[in-house]
């Protein structure tokens, strides 16, 4: 089943740690930019850059009390958690194929890149998967989120919805020394709708997490939306980026709730079963 445990990790310390811990997430990732300030970076600085953010969430979790072996789930819930992102591109491509034999705007009904090279997209996929999507999802919903829902009661969807919204908060900022650093831009408009498009990613990926509790099922979409799997070649118009997200979040949670509610309940009392308070 997708949905994996529910019952959150007891944590032994304050709001301090995870504040801390942020901050220099945020300190060392500029570190990193002003290293390779243009351009991805070496493979081995992308590997250093992984391995630093599972070295701070297993700081954090030994430091909690909180064993990180645990919030792995099972190879079981691997199987299913690629059933379920594999039936949203299925979904996606279908309707991609649709628009593209319509002759919607972004959408051309030619093979995408994809079809045509597909060793090197799935070693792209992979490397995502696992040198970025992985390591940040461990620490930001396996520890910032669950840390977050904690420090607000813990057993209510109030503190829930509230721990899934801050740390999308957190998720959209952390990626402003890429803005700022790597990318070179400055304050405006833009700015604005990028963070708004990537605090609606955080709360996409975080609501996937509170429902199913299953780090591989987030993971793996973070990974697939960075290298997403068309068929039909797909290139939304810049002006229409965020729309497109909206749709694409909405239907990945849509898809989630859909396998939670099929595939049944796992340990621990379901986030919509919970009281308000």
């Amino acid at each position: 089943m997708v949905r994996t445990r529910l019952t959150p990790p007891t944590f032994d310390r304050g709001a301090s740690l995870p504040t801390v811990t942020y901050l220099l997430l945020v300190t060392a990732l500029s570190g990193f930019l002003f290293a390779a300030p243009h351009g991805s970076p070496t493979p081995l600085l992308g590997l250093a850059w992984s391995g630093l953010l599972v070295a701070l969430a297993a700081g954090a979790l030994r430091v909690e009390g909180v064993a990180l072996r645990s919030l792995f789930p099972s190879l079981r819930a691997f199987g299913a958690a690629v059933a379920v992102v594999a039936a949203f591109w299925a979904a996606y491509n279908v309707a991609a194929a649709g628009l593209a034999t319509a002759g919607v705007v972004g959408f051309e009904p030619a093979l995408s890149r994809v079809v045509a090279h597909p060793a090197p997209y799935l070693a792209a996929l992979l490397s995502s998967f696992v040198l970025t999507a992985l390591p940040e999802e461990l620490l930001f919903r396996g520890y910032f989120q669950q840390k977050a829902i904690s420090l607000a009661g813990g057993d209510s969807r109030r503190a829930v919805i509230g721990g899934v919204a801050v740390v999308a908060v957190l998720f959209a900022v952390f990626h402003l020394p890429r803005w700022f650093i790597a990318s070179g831009h400055g304050v405006s408009a833009a700015l604005g709708t990028r963070l708004f498009g990537l605090f609606l990613a955080g709360l996409a990926y975080g609501g996937v997490y509170a429902l199913t509790g299953n780090l591989w099922v987030v993971a793996l979409f973070h990974a697939t939306m960075n290298q997403p799997p068309f068929i039909v070649t797909v290139d939304i118009p810049s002006d229409l980026h965020l729309v497109a997200g909206v749709v694409e979040y909405a239907g990945i949670l849509a898809v989630v709730v859909l396998a939670v509610r099929l595939t049944g309940v796992g340990d621990g009392e379901s986030v919509w079963a919970r009281e308000w308070h």
